[in-house]
């Protein structure tokens, strides 16, 4: 697994983590799965996951954008 923690930051509250392409596939695809799979009422999806489906959705298209962007694999 490629995950590295590069940077914590506790002031500024933010984390700087290094992904594999595998692991932000995975990411995506269980983000994927909880807005579009799974059926979680919207009243319920902010309690279970911490931020609301528009969120979740929009963190959604930025992993998908960057996956996209990466060079076909070999």
């Amino acid at each position: 697994m490629a995950v590295v923690v590069e940077n914590v930051d506790g002031q500024a509250r933010t984390v700087r983590v290094l992904l594999g392409e595998d692991e932000l596939a995975l990411i995506a695809n269980a983000l994927n799965e909880v807005c579009n799979g799974v059926e979680i009422e919207d009243f319920e999806f902010f309690t279970r996951l911490g931020a609301d489906r528009e969120e979740a959705r929009e963190l959604l298209a930025a992993l998908g954008a960057v996956l996209d962007e990466l060079p076909p694999g070999a």
